[in-house]
C-alpha cells in the first residue's frame, strides 16, 4: 500500500524534537514492504497546511497516519490546546487525497482515543505503541478486515525510524541535539503521569547495541555531535543505563548528551560513569521539595534524595536542572517557600516550574477526583483543565512572579511567555548546540508583565 505518514507536531519551545514516534511508524511500514513517505510539519509554519495538502495530493496515499504528540502545551494559566491544529491536518488531509483511509496514533490520540475520532472524524485509530499495531491495521485494510481502534503491544526490539524521511540537519541547527529512546514504559506511580498509559507500567529495554548504533547514524548523517537520551528516567533501571554509558565508551564515538533522571534511587557512580561516556548535564524529574507534596503527588524519594541527586551531579561535574510542579496535592504556601529554599540551596543550572497539574483521563489523581466528586468526567478532557491546590490557588501566580523575577535560572512557561525565545534562538544561530537551559546562568531578558 501507499502510505503517508504525518507528524503532525509543531511546537518550537524550547526546542523543535525529533518526532521518533512518527519516523517509527514509518520505519515499521516501510520494513512491512509498503511504499511510505512522511510529511513533517514542525517547520512548516502557517504553511503547513498547503504543504500537507499538495504532497498527499502528490503521493496519492491510500493511508495516512497522523501522529499527535501533545494534546496542549500545559502552560497554566495560559494554556493552549493543538485541537485546532489538528483539525487543520485533517483538513489538509482531505483536500489532498479525499479517497484516503485515515488513521490516528500518537501519544495525544492514546490518552484520548474516542474524543479525537469524534472531533477529527479519521476512519480508524491505533492506541498505544504503534509500530506492530499499525502493520497489523494496514494488514488488515488490505484484507477488508480492519477494526477502527487497534490497541498497541509493547515494542520488544529497538525501532528503526525511517530517519532518511526526515531533515535532521535542520533538527541539529534548530534544536540543538537529535534524540535516542533505549526503552520504554515506567513502574512509578506519581498520580499525574501519563507514561504508564501510553508505553506501560513496566520497563521494556530495547538491545543497546542497535540503540547506539541508531544514533550514530544519525548523529553522522547529519553532521551532529549532541544527542537526548528521552526513556522517562533513564536510570531506571541501572543496569540498562550502565549498559548504554559502558557501549558508548567502547564505540568511542566522542559525542556529548544528556537524558532525563529520577532522584528516586540513583545508584553511586552512575553519574561519574555517565560524565566519562559523554554526558554533560541531566534532567531531574524533582516536582517538589517537601515531604508532604512528593507524598501528594506519588513520588518515590525524599527531600534528601533529591539533595543527594544534586550533589552526586555536580560531583561528576555534570551541569543538572530540577523541573517542578508548583500547586499538586498537599501543596500550601509553606510547602511552596520550602520547595524554593532548596532549590536555592542546592543551586541548580535551571529550574523549569510547571503551574498545576495537567489532568489527563485514567490517571490516578483524575481517578481520585472523580471518586470524590470533586471534578465530572466531562470536565478532564481534551479542553486544559488543570489541579491546583485550594491552599495555594490565590497566591500561586503573584508567588511565582516573586520567584522568578529574582531567579534569572527559573523558567516558567506558563508565566515567562516568550520571555527567552529571541535569547535562545540568536544562541542557537551562533552555534549553541546541547540543551538551551545550560545557558540560563548567563543574564535573562525582563520578565514580562
Amino acid at each position: 500500500m501507499r502510505v503517508l505518514v504525518v507528524a503532525a507536531n509543531q511546537e518550537l519551545k524550547p526546542d523543535p524534537v525529533v518526532p521518533l514516534g512518527a519516523a517509527c511508524i514509518a520505519g515499521a511500514a516501510r520494513a512491512a514492504g509498503h511504499a511510505v513517505g512522511l510529511y513533517d510539519a514542525c517547520f512548516a509554519g502557517e504553511a503547513f497546511a498547503d504543504g500537507l495538502s499538495r504532497m498527499a495530493a502528490a503521493f496519492r496515499p491510500q493511508v495516512v497516519g497522523v501522529s499527535m504528540r501533545n494534546v496542549d502545551d500545559v502552560a497554566w494559566p495560559a494554556a493552549h490546546s493543538y485541537l485546532p491544529h489538528y483539525r487543520r491536518c485533517m483538513e489538509a488531509i482531505r483536500l489532498g487525497a479525499p479517497d484516503a483511509t485515515v488513521v490516528l496514533g500518537g501519544s495525544a490520540f492514546t490518552l484520548m482515543p474516542d474524543a479525537y475520532m469524534h472531533e477529527l472524524g479519521a476512519d480508524h485509530g491505533v492506541i498505544g505503541e504503534g509500530e506492530s499495531a499499525f502493520v497489523d491495521l494496514l494488514q488488515g485494510l488490505e484484507a477488508g478486515i480492519a477494526p477502527r481502534l487497534v490497541r498497541g503491544t509493547p515494542c520488544r526490539h529497538a525501532p528503526r525510524p525511517a530517519l532518511d524521511l526526515l531533515d535532521l540537519t535542520a533538527y541539529y541547527r534548530h534544536g540543538g541535539a537529535l534524540n535516542v529512546q533505549t526503552r520504554r514504559g515506567c513502574s512509578f506511580g506519581c498520580v499525574y503521569c501519563t507514561y504508564p498509559l501510553l508505553e506501560g507500567k513496566s520497563s521494556h529495554l530495547f538491545p543497546i547495541a542497535n540503540c547506539v548504533d541508531g544514533i550514530a547514524d544519525a548523529c553522522r548523517a547529519a553532521q551532529a555531535s549532541h544527542f537526548f537520551v528521552v526513556d522517562n528516567t533513564f536510570n531506571h533501571p541501572a543496569s540498562h543505563a550502565e549498559e548504554f554509558c559502558d557501549a558508548l565508551l567502547a564505540r568511542n564515538l566522542r559525542l556529548s548528551w544528556t537524558a532525563y533522571l529520577s532522584p528516586a534511587g540513583l545508584k553511586p557512580g552512575l553519574l561519574r560513569l555517565m560524565a566519562r561516556a559523554g554526558c554533560t548535564s541531566v534532567e531531574f524529574g524533582t516536582d517538589a521539595c517537601h515531604e508532604s507534596t512528593l507524598e501528594g503527588l506519588g513520588k518515590s524519594f525524599t527531600v534528601q534524595d533529591v539533595r543527594a541527586a544534586s550533589a552526586a551531579a555536580r560531583g561528576a561535574k555534570l551541569k543538572f536542572a530540577h523541573s517542578l510542579i508548583l500547586g499538586g496535592p498537599g501543596e500550601t504556601m509553606a510547602t511552596l517557600r520550602a520547595t524554593v529554599g532548596v532549590m536555592d540551596e542546592i543551586g541548580p543550572d535551571a529550574v523549569f516550574a510547571m503551574l498545576g497539574v495537567r489532568l489527563y483521563p485514567g490517571t490516578p489523581l483524575a481517578h481520585g477526583l472523580l471518586a470524590q466528586g470533586l471534578k465530572d468526567a466531562r470536565d478532564i478532557g481534551l479542553a486544559p483543565a488543570f489541579y491546583i491546590s485550594e491552599a495555594v490557588r490565590p497566591s500561586l501566580i503573584d508567588f511565582a512572579r516573586a520567584t522568578v523575577s529574582s531567579r534569572p535560572r527559573w523558567y516558567l512557561p506558563g508565566l515567562n511567555g516568550d520571555r527567552y525565545a529571541r535569547f535562545w534562538k540568536r544562541k542557537r544561530l551562533h552555534g549553541a548546540r546541547g540543551p538551551l537551559w545550560e545557558l540560563m546562568s548567563e543574564p535573562a531578558p525582563a520578565l514580562e508583565q
